[in-house]
């Protein structure tokens, strides 16, 4: 596989719908968590979108103020670990502005390609500048759509990486069974996600600065800390490593492994189809 074009009838930027729009059949009786709120499956679908909006444009460099530079290392890190060839195809699911995408393609390209796969278009249209800016540009194209309904055929992906978007999956069993969909037989997938400290000392000092600092930082660079609260909020709420790592086991992943960084601040999980 050598060329894109197959792909440009999913190319979506820019499109006017809501991908999400009648993606999903709830009925809106279901709860879920929205941090510590719980809504209904559609409103939890619809918050998670608009929390991004207003801070697509300075998201990157919140991320990276916000988290002292660590999410350069970590995002690193887990692509390392993915041993990706010259000429693959890789999914970035939740792939936001794209950091990972561009990391990926840096292995991948020329013949190789990476897709940013998300529901927002702000932020994806802030990743399609970034990716402008890159050497890469031609090796990166931006899909937009629901990671609970993934627009692409059965087994056609080498790897799909998911930089800290499986939080905001409002079923997250049946977003990761969409991923083992689309990729290619003993393909890899790599989650990058937030938890908890492991060190009740580092836990406690990682919760006033979730609490207090981070939304007064968050307030400074991007306008508003609703997002960042939302954040805070999640982690605290979404499953325990080793919960998430039976749920790949149970999706139907196999070799499913994790490994925690910074004190287990973010969570590397490998596993294959």
């Amino acid at each position: 596989m050598t060329s894109p074009s197959p792909w440009h009838s999913l190319y979506v930027m820019g499109a006017r719908d809501d991908p999400c729009k009648n993606a999903h059949t709830d009925t809106g009786a279901e709860e879920v968590p929205f941090g510590y709120t719980l809504v209904s499956a559609p409103e939890k679908r619809r918050l998670v979108n608009r929390q991004f909006d207003p801070i697509a444009r300075r998201y990157d460099l919140a991320d990276a103020l916000l988290s002292f530079g660590l999410h350069f290392y970590w995002k690193r890190w887990g692509i390392d670990q993915l041993d990706l060839r010259e000429g693959e195809w890789v999914l970035d699911v939740c792939g936001g502005t794209g950091d990972l995408a561009l990391l990926a393609t840096a292995r991948v390209a020329p013949i190789g390609r990476a897709f940013v796969y998300d529901f927002n278009l702000p932020m994806m249209s802030a990743g399609r500048a970034k990716a402008k800016r890159s050497h890469f540009a031609e090796s990166i194209l931006f899909v937009a759509g629901d990671a609970e309904e993934l627009s692409f055929p059965d087994a056609v992906f080498d790897t799909i990486t998911v930089g800290f978007g499986i939080r905001n999956l409002v079923h997250l069993d049946k977003g990761l069974s969409e991923m083992r969909r689309v990729l290619k037989p003993a393909g890899r997938i790599m989650i990058l996600e937030f938890s908890l400290p492991v060190h009740k000392w580092f836990r406690r000092l990682y919760d006033f600065y979730s609490f207090k600092m981070m939304p007064l930082g968050a307030r400074i660079i991007c306008g508003t800390d609703g997002p960042f609260r939302y954040l805070a909020e999640s982690i605290r709420v979404f499953d325990s490593p080793e919960r998430v790592a039976e749920r790949l086991r149970s999706t139907g992943f196999s070799d499913v492994r994790l490994r925690r960084l910074t004190d287990g601040i973010a969570v590397v999980y490998l596993a294959r189809r």
